[in-house]
């Protein structure tokens, strides 16, 4: 049976780490730019904190890795599905912390 090279590079659980952390900061900064450009980031990062919805919007960003976690199982790359899990976990243990803090 013949394996393509890259697909193994793509079935990585470091990978699905990867995007499943990068994913929402994306999102994070794109939030940013369409509903507060014309706030300076640090403003926006206080208004967020001060109005106590840092929170809400952090669990928005996440949403977005149903995306590659979905790809990844559907084409049988589950190893990097497993990262993207992982990474979503561990941004939703973080939510938990801040919110209860």
């Amino acid at each position: 049976m013949y394996v393509d090279d890259r697909s193994l590079f793509f079935n990585k659980i470091g990978y699905g780490l990867g995007i499943g952390l990068i994913a929402p900061i994306v999102f994070f900064l794109l939030y940013y730019i369409f509903r507060f450009g014309q706030l300076s980031f640090a403003d926006y990062l206080r208004f967020l904190i001060e109005s106590k919805k840092l929170v809400n919007v952090l669990s928005l960003v996440v949403l977005p890795n149903l995306a590659p976690f979905m790809l990844f199982i559907n084409s049988s790359r589950y190893s990097s599905g497993r990262g993207v899990l992982t990474a979503t976990v561990l941004e939703g243990i973080l939510i938990f912390i801040l919110k209860f803090v």
